[in-house]
């Protein structure tokens, strides 16, 4: 009988370790899209290019939920100004499902960051768009973006109506009930 006791519990608390373990182990992810970048804006429907992404890092989920990819972003014929032996990102992504891609770096002696934009996602990589950060055009040293006219990669896509679409749905808690157009 006090063997039950002691069984019992200890393979509950077993299995809720193991459980715990499966769903905060880092998963790595290793993915190729094919997309476009465009600009928002229905003056701006022509403005298209094809762009492939390239995704090799892991995903970690805490106890609390919050996630954190830890690996590398490269986006052909995007000029990055960070060197390149120092383009390991961290992203924390936040309540919205946006995580913010921030290079630091340390250039002639000195630390330096620069933003690129914010990365949305699918669970497994398989569908991304990023917000592109813009230098202001009155202030030259403020960078943002605007969903009235900023600047998006998204993949896999093949046009700017795909493009939406999937920005769209991985931006959903961002936009708070409004669309990109």
């Amino acid at each position: 009988m006090k063997t039950k006791f002691f069984v019992i519990p200890l393979l509950i608390a077993i299995t809720f370790g193991v459980i715990l373990s499966l769903k905060t182990f880092p998963k790595q992810f290793t993915v190729n899209l094919e997309g476009i970048k465009y600009q928002l804006g229905a003056g701006n429907i022509y403005f298209t290019k094809p762009i492939t992404i390239h995704i090799d890092g892991k995903l970690q989920q805490s106890l609390t939920g919050s996630k954190t990819f830890k690996g590398s972003i490269d986006i052909d014929h995007e000029k990055i100004p960070v060197p390149e032996d120092q383009r390991g990102l961290e992203i924390k992504f936040l309540d919205n499902g946006g995580g913010h891609i921030v290079y630091g770096y340390i250039e002639d002696g000195r630390p330096g960051t620069y933003g690129y934009g914010v990365l949305y996602t699918n669970s497994n990589f398989s569908e991304v768009t990023i917000t592109i950060l813009q230098k202001d055009e009155t202030d030259q040293t403020n960078r943002g973006w605007t969903s009235e006219n900023g600047q998006m990669i998204t993949a896999p896509a093949a046009n700017r109506a795909e493009a939406l679409k999937i920005s769209n749905e991985l931006m959903q808690d961002y936009l708070k009930g409004n669309s990109l157009k």
